[in-house]
């Protein structure tokens, strides 16, 4: 039963999206590049940043 209020939680919360419609994605842009790689320095998967197969 507590599964099953935890998955509801979180799905009632929105966050906000990591790339706003007229952000530009640019190689010297470096705030933004940074949300997408880890610490090592790879880049992190679409299901961790939570980004469409466009973005």
């Amino acid at each position: 039963m507590k599964q099953a209020i935890n998955k509801s939680k979180r799905s009632s919360h929105k966050r906000l999206p990591p790339i706003r419609s007229g952000e530009i994605i640019d190689y010297k842009n470096i705030n933004l590049l940074r949300r997408f790689i880890s610490e090592q320095g790879r880049i992190l998967s679409r299901r961790m940043n939570r980004l469409t197969s466009k973005q």
